[in-house]
């Protein structure tokens, strides 16, 4: 399907006036910081906006509701802004990897681990909503690099986001 089909069908689903979305419970474990999160190794707008672009997020998190669970959330971010979010899980960090079954906080779940949505870059940090939960789902990550090392830092939205802590894009 052309990207930008995918991209107004994520528009109009976010548009639909979805139910809000609170903090809500969250879902996996933050992972903690590799380095400290300060301003110098922060990405800013344009460099963010660069990096993610035709690429594809990926975190590996601890799963809060299932333990000795992992899950693997990948974020396609397309040059056009839209997004694919899709999410696996497994019994080790490594894998093997399944599709999720289900995705979204316990307030809220959604059957499958598929998704699409839209991203962008608003005051310097990485934002998406996923169609099935609404725009106001959106969560932010602030982007910080020391080295070949890539972490993100919530900014805003919903617990069960699950990017916090190292993350690596390809």
């Amino acid at each position: 399907m052309p990207r930008f089909v995918l991209a107004a069908l994520a528009c109009a689903a976010l548009a639909s006036g979805a139910a809000a979305q609170s903090r809500g419970t969250p879902v996996c474990k933050d992972a903690p910081m590799p380095f400290a999160a300060t301003e110098a190794n922060r990405l800013s707008a344009a460099a963010l906006q660069q990096a993610v672009s035709g690429k594809t997020l990926v975190y590996v998190r601890e799963s809060i509701r299932t333990p000795g669970t992992w899950i693997k959330g990948e974020r396609e971010h397309r040059g056009d802004g839209s997004m694919i979010y899709t999410c696996a899980v497994a019994r080790s960090a490594e894998g093997p990897w399944r599709p999720c079954t289900s995705f979204g906080p316990a307030e809220r779940q959604v059957a499958g681990g598929r998704d699409v949505g839209i991203w962008s870059v608003k005051n310097g940090a990485l934002c998406s909503a996923k169609a099935a939960f609404g725009e106001r789902s959106e969560d932010c990550f602030a982007i910080h690099r020391q080295g070949g090392v890539l972490a993100a830092r919530r900014v805003s939205g919903p617990l069960a986001a699950c990017v916090q802590g190292t993350v690596t894009l390809q």
